[in-house]
């Protein structure tokens, strides 16, 4: 019996043939485990499909927190539909309550740049928590996010939208701080116009500095970035 399930959250924005390979990739690296899709439009896929009507990052909390109730396993794991997972980020297992973020967290740009690697699409190296990196206890995650959202219903004090264990000040709500987690692969995340965050909307998004042309699994970055489309 699966001991896990995955949360996989879209507001149908992303690209048509995107979606599809999105999915087909999904789908082998969940391997046994369970997937509940949430999304704006109906999908015909996972053991269950939850409607969203909203888009933004107080809503995103509210729509995790309504996977995290609709499972049943102890562990959740939260799956973006504009990130590849290699199967062995969906087997890791931590040995103790908490938030666990994979670290091996490499992005690429969908639009061309001509201010970084005269315009050739590459890879950057990005180990920071965010929310399509994380394997949490279900309990604990359901608990601090009905705290948050019961304090502040649009979290609109800043603090409150940030990654659940990420902030000192609201440990309150949290409990436990975050912790890191590695995989030997890269989970690859696309920085896109469809993003909830300005600076992608606009093209703004500035790398990290540490960058590659070929990644484990997802191989070179030309080749990868011509599935986003």
């Amino acid at each position: 019996m699966a001991d896990l399930t995955i949360i996989m959250l879209t507001p149908n924005l992303v690209p048509k043939k995107w979606v599809e390979f999105h999915k087909q990739k999904l789908l082998e690296a969940a391997g046994d485990n369970p997937i509940i899709t949430i999304s704006k439009e109906p999908l015909d896929w996972g053991v269950k499909n939850l409607i969203q009507t909203e888009y933004g990052l107080s809503n995103l909390y509210r729509q995790i927190l309504r996977g995290a109730k609709e499972a049943d396993t102890p562990l959740v794991a939260i799956a973006e539909d504009d990130t590849l997972y290699p199967k062995q980020h969906f087997q890791f297992r931590p040995i103790q309550p908490g938030y666990y973020y994979n670290l091996n967290r490499w992005h690429m740009f969908t639009w061309k740049n001509s201010y970084y690697f005269q315009g050739r699409p590459f890879y950057f190296y990005k180990p920071r928590p965010a929310n399509g990196l994380l394997i949490s206890t279900r309990e604990l995650m359901v608990e601090s996010l009905e705290s948050r959202l019961a304090t502040s219903p649009d979290l609109e004090n800043p603090y409150l939208r940030h990654e659940l264990g990420t902030v000192d000040r609201i440990l309150n709500y949290d409990k436990v701080p975050w912790r890191s987690f590695y995989t030997r692969e890269p989970v690859l995340c696309f920085d896109h116009i469809y993003s909830v965050g300005d600076l992608a909307k606009r093209r703004k998004k500035r790398p990290w500095p540490i960058a590659a042309y070929d990644i484990p699994v997802w191989g070179r970055a030309e080749e990868i970035v011509k599935k986003f489309q």
